[in-house]
């Protein structure tokens, strides 16, 4: 799967915006991006800021589905994750997030787009 040739179909996602921005990074299947029907959602870029405590993200093939992407960082540290190939999602399953607990500060941020 090559990336898509222009931007209408290109998604950023930010879990401090889906939840507000007094989220401490608790997730239990947290939807991230709706299911657009038809269509399949693929990830091409990770950013995990983790926050006051070190803990595991999760984004998921739909609620409770299976792991796509999983990332464990030290406290007050970042990644950003590029993917050569872009991870695709099953046909109309949204991207959801789970982590294991809270910690204040966190923030993940998703960029991929709709095929």
């Amino acid at each position: 799967m090559s990336w898509p040739k222009g931007y209408s179909n290109m998604f950023r996602i930010n879990t401090d915006v889906a939840v507000a921005g007094t989220w401490d990074g608790t997730a239990t299947n947290l939807s991230m991006k709706a299911a657009v029907p038809g269509t399949k959602l693929y990830i091409t870029d990770v950013t995990v800021m983790q926050g006051a405590t070190a803990l595991e993200f999760k984004l998921l093939n739909g609620s409770g589905g299976t792991v796509l992407f999983k990332s464990i960082q030290a406290l007050n540290t970042g990644m950003s994750y590029i993917f050569k190939t872009p991870i695709p999602l099953s046909t109309n399953t949204a991207l959801c997030l789970t982590s294991a607990g809270g910690s204040v500060g966190a923030m993940v941020l998703v960029g991929g787009f709709v095929g």
